[in-house]
């Protein structure tokens, strides 16, 4: 019983400081089952440990490796130009569990997940790719294309380990195309570079009618710690490799995609129910999630 209790107070604790650390928040119910609430003991060590600000912007200054990157923006955004005047900029069917995809509202063309083999990324960017080995703390990066009249809707990412680095390739340079990052609005620029921390909460808009492009990136965030700096290391780079893609070659996909899509089958099976008799679908969840609950306080207790 002290350890269902401890379990309930932890998760409280959870519950209090992502919607005490947000000056913007999701709503109560959602943020109870938000993956961000669960992740927060396993960020903790990142948030104390960290050796630049726990603030929504980071100096970019902190980051003077990026500097390659912004002084050769152009050579990067031809590019990604290229790449999605040809297609390749585009939804990616081996992350099917990913609602960023949903209504083509985002598109993108992966360069690096760690140390997962892209070939595409290689083959079809390869100044992009020369430019991005030079810089040793990127452990993934992208081309991300925001279309026009789309929106990203609020979100926590869910790990404090990395810092998001984005930098505007081809975007409208409106005040209609920004991201707000807990509560602050920032607008799109080419050329210009911006660090945020992901796990405040965040969401992208693009209310013109030109797509916003962008290389986006995750950066290790550095700790005073170098053991914990590796356990993250290695965990993300463990995680990431469950997604493994190819922008190309459909062939190449993590273990991760292909339960991705057993994931959405249960969920228009759920859908399907819900819309053909929803009383009964609201009483087997209760009764399911009821079960599952007295299981697992019943284990506990004996």
């Amino acid at each position: 019983m002290y350890i269902v209790i401890a379990c309930l107070l932890m998760y409280v604790g959870c519950v209090l400081f992502v919607r005490t650390r947000n000056a913007t928040t999701l709503g109560l119910t959602r943020q109870l089952s938000d993956f961000s609430t669960f992740m927060v003991p396993f960020n903790i060590p990142a948030y104390l440990l960290s050796r630049v600000p726990n603030t929504p912007f980071v100096d970019r200054r902190c980051y003077p490796e990026l500097d390659v990157l912004e002084d050769n923006w152009e050579v990067i955004r031809d590019e990604a130009l290229a790449l999605y005047r040809n297609g390749y900029v585009g939804v990616s069917e081996a992350l099917p569990a990913s609602n960023f995809y949903r209504d083509g509202r985002w598109t993108s063309f992966y360069l690096k997940l760690y140390d997962c083999d892209i070939p595409s990324a290689y083959e079809l960017a390869p100044r992009t790719m020369a430019l991005i080995d030079q810089v040793p703390c990127m452990n993934i990066a992208l081309f991300a294309c925001l279309n026009p009249g789309k929106k990203i809707n609020k979100h926590h990412d869910p790990f404090a380990y990395t810092l998001r680095y984005s930098l505007g390739l081809s975007t409208p340079n409106s005040d209609d195309c920004g991201i707000v990052i807990n509560g602050q609005d920032y607008k799109w620029k080419d050329g210009e570079g911006i660090i945020f921390d992901e796990t405040y909460l965040h969401n992208a808009y693009n209310d013109t009618d030109q797509p916003r492009l962008i290389l986006m990136t995750d950066i290790d965030r550095p700790l005073r710690s170098k053991l914990v700096q590796g356990v993250y290391f290695y965990f993300g780079r463990f995680f990431n490799s469950l997604f493994a893609v190819d922008n190309v070659d459909s062939n190449i996909t993590g273990i991760g995609n292909r339960l991705g899509k057993a994931l959405l089958g249960y969920r228009a099976f759920l859908k399907r129910f819900k819309r053909a008799n929803k009383p009964l679908y609201v009483a087997s969840k209760v009764v399911v999630i009821g079960g599952l609950l007295g299981l697992l306080a019943w284990k506990l207790a004996f």
